[in-house]
């Protein structure tokens, strides 16, 4: 039990850094940044020695370069507990750029409760154009998706400046 704590711990992080993520040359940059008018869903497969874990987050109006490039992708799979790591290993299953996400994400991203706890960003890091973005584990016990929800906003609380991280 203790090693799925530490993956989701690992994962919330990497979650994090996902939706919570700026471009290198600042604040400027951002605002100057292309915004495509859709949805950017991420999915990993979290595997420990017990199960799998199925990772999912949801960004609407991303950045068009992690649409075009992939890169928001390959900046998660680096972060993640690979190689067999204490039975831990993840991979991406899936990165993918739509112009409708499917209404259950919609409803996250309004902040409605659904069957399981998820994380919430909120930020306002693009001047008028707000960026809001969940994440979440399926096939996870209630217990663990609070943990992983509580995870992602301590973690990313410390780091989002004018933006809110809320556990539903």
């Amino acid at each position: 039990m203790w090693r799925v704590i530490v993956a989701v711990l690992v994962l919330g992080f990497a979650a994090y850094r996902f939706v919570g993520k700026t471009p290198a040359n600042g604040a400027g940059a951002a605002a100057g940044q292309p915004v495509y008018e859709g949805y950017l869903e991420l999915r990993m497969l979290m595997k420990t020695e017990q199960r799998e874990i199925e990772l999912v987050a949801v960004e609407e109006k991303p950045y068009a370069a992690d649409c075009e490039k992939h890169d928001a992708g390959s900046r998660i799979a680096a972060l993640c507990p690979g190689g067999g790591k204490n039975g831990i290993g993840c991979s991406l299953k899936s990165q993918e750029c739509s112009s409708q996400v499917e209404p259950r994400y919609q409803k996250m991203l309004d902040g409605l409760p659904v069957s399981t706890h998820y994380a919430r960003v909120e930020t306002n890091d693009r001047g008028s154009t707000p960026r809001r973005a969940v994440v979440l584990g399926w096939g996870m016990t209630e217990e663990e998706s609070l943990q992983l929800c509580t995870a992602i906003r301590e973690s990313a609380g410390k780091r989002i400046s004018g933006g809110t991280v809320s556990c539903i």
